[in-house]
């Protein structure tokens, strides 16, 4: 890797780690209000390009990749996340129903990929924190014949795991995690279609 490169991703990292809770709050304000205000401008015709373009490619991928983190604890023991912890997560889906209902029913959209990578990355990154979490934990059971077994520890709750069972649990979670991905995408897709096809039949 190119040493400036190298450098300034370690300075990003270090800013970010300076002011972390600075960031998770302009982070958790976006998620939870930014995409019904996407919707509401755009409904307006009065979303400026600048806005959706930032809101797709800077903190889209931003919150994305927290969720990622989160989702994966950086502990001493590098546990999955029990059961009453990532499940408090599940909520974060309703701040994507405004978007998602007007990806679907909208006839015309001025920023339709815009609108898709968004989607797909955030509703990606819930599915993380969430469904894929209650899969690693079934695939895990499935394979070692009992959960996962969590003890009482001071910064975590340490994991008795096997791990060979916990990785191929991981690969399974990975597997089902691209294949949500890969259907939403198809979804979308298909979605955007039926509508220019239905606009197209209108018009003739």
């Amino acid at each position: 890797m190119n040493r400036g490169l190298a450098r300034f991703i370690g300075d990003m990292f270090d800013l970010f780690a300076d002011h972390a809770l600075f960031f998770t709050i302009v982070g958790a304000v976006c998620f939870l209000f930014g995409p019904t205000l996407l919707v509401v401008l755009e409904r307006k015709e009065r979303l400026p390009r600048a806005v959706v373009w930032s809101f797709t490619f800077v903190l889209t991928p931003a919150m994305f990749l927290m969720m990622i983190f989160i989702g994966n604890p950086q502990s001493y023991c590098n546990d999955p996340l029990p059961h009453d912890a990532f499940r408090v997560f599940y909520p974060l889906f309703l701040p994507l129903i405004p978007l998602y209902i007007h990806y679907a029913r909208a006839d015309r959209l001025n920023h339709p990929f815009m609108f898709g990578v968004i989607l797909v990355l955030l509703s990606a990154g819930v599915f993380t924190l969430t469904v894929a979490n209650e899969v690693l934990h079934l695939a895990y059971q499935s394979v070692q014949g009992h959960g996962v077994v969590y003890s009482g520890a001071r910064a975590w709750e340490c994991a008795w795991v096997n791990y060979a069972s916990l990785y191929s649990a991981r690969d399974t979670r990975d597997t089902v995690s691209q294949l949500f991905i890969v259907v939403q995408i198809v979804a979308l897709v298909a979605l955007r279609m039926r509508k220019r096809l239905q606009r197209s039949s209108e018009e003739e």
